[in-house]
């Protein structure tokens, strides 16, 4: 059936939003039967998906949404005169969001927190950036195995233990010069905290901190540059082996990166914000890119591997009108089934089920 959204665009949604139309790839490689289906909050640009127990949560540039696995809408819960870089789940309904917003000539960014699940927030004072003055952080995770919050600023990695006031630094420096550090999280069996983003001219940072022996290793010129570090993904299955993505490609290593293996690349600067791991069925992966592209429509293409990466099935949805742009995505199970949450580039999320 047409259903008719509220910015007046007319999209086809229902069961199937777009059947598979590409496949690339092997074509000796099973297809897994899925169905798209645009999930709501057309028009936003959704730049984190999260989990909390039943709870999805969405982080995007108006606010906090929030959809309840009985529920079949997506509502706002808050702070929706601001962009929202990033969440970090202390408990359930406990939450502290990094925000952004532009007034008059400055970007101002402010610390929030809710005890109620975002019914309402409170600003919270801190002191990342030390004794020269307060600076933005951009990546957060909460450790619940220690009871520590991260977080990346330019060149900081910084560590709190009472719930985002107090910040000591951990590597790096406080008010460095570059790009920002957007993604960080502890491999919760190495007990190492990866992070990473670019520097200042444009090159991919990826950086590995040992809470046990506090050193610090490095990497540089995994993928070609200019590049960024967005995603990150362990396996607690697998302690030495890790996942990354960003600009130009998804690498992959079994040793605790001292080897490094390339998932995909040679694909012109394509983005790859994040790659999720199918909770079902960890060997299967799936991952969606974004043209670097803020004003027109592209199309969504959702990428399937059910080899651990070696080889890769695409899918492009059939809506030529859709800001297909991926910025970020979550795999979960619903009704038995894997749905992997897709969040899009002004294109709101959708919804894909894996049959």
């Amino acid at each position: 059936m047409k259903v008719k959204i509220s910015n007046g665009i007319t999209r086809w949604c229902g069961i199937i939003l777009g059947l598979l139309l590409m496949a690339c790839g092997s074509d000796d490689l099973p297809k897994p039967s899925i169905t798209f289906a645009h999930d709501g909050l057309d028009g936003r640009v959704i730049t984190r998906l999260y989990a909390d127990k039943q709870t999805l949560l969405a982080a995007t540039d108006r606010g906090v949404y929030r959809k309840v696995s009985a529920q079949r809408t997506w509502e706002a819960v808050g702070l929706v005169d601001r962009e929202v870089l990033d969440l970090a789940i202390i408990a359930p309904n406990h939450y502290l969001a990094m925000t952004e917003r532009q007034h008059n000539d400055l970007v101002e960014h402010r610390l929030f927190e809710t005890l109620n699940g975002g019914s309402t927030w409170q600003e919270i004072a801190h002191n990342f950036g030390g004794d020269e003055g307060t600076e933005a952080f951009y990546g957060m995770h909460y450790d619940d195995d220690n009871n520590a919050l991260y977080a990346t600023g330019i060149e900081a990695l910084g560590v709190s233990y009472d719930e985002g006031r107090s910040w000591q630094l951990l590597s790096g420096m406080w008010h460095g010069f570059g790009q920002r550090k957007t993604i960080v999280k502890r491999n919760p069996v190495t007990n190492e905290i990866w992070f990473g983003g670019q520097n200042a001219f444009e090159q991919l940072v990826l950086n590995v901190y040992s809470l046990d022996t506090k050193e610090l290793r490095a990497y540089r010129d995994l993928l070609p540059n200019p590049s960024v570090i967005y995603g990150i993904q362990f396996d607690r299955a697998r302690p030495d082996w890790v996942m990354v993505s960003g600009e130009g490609g998804v690498l992959s290593s079994s040793d605790r990166g001292a080897n490094w293996t390339t998932l995909i690349g040679d694909v012109d600067y394509r983005f790859y914000f994040d790659v999720a791991i199918d909770p079902l069925a960890p060997a299967t992966l799936y991952t969606a890119g974004w043209d670097k592209n803020w004003d027109t429509p592209q199309p969504l293409i959702f990428e399937v591997s059910d080899d651990g990466g070696q080889r890769w099935k695409k899918y492009r949805h059939t809506d030529p009108t859709l800001f297909g742009g991926v910025r970020s995505m979550i795999a979960v199970v619903e009704d038995g089934k894997t749905r992997v949450y897709l969040g899009l580039y002004r294109g709101g999320i959708m919804k894909v089920t894996i049959h």
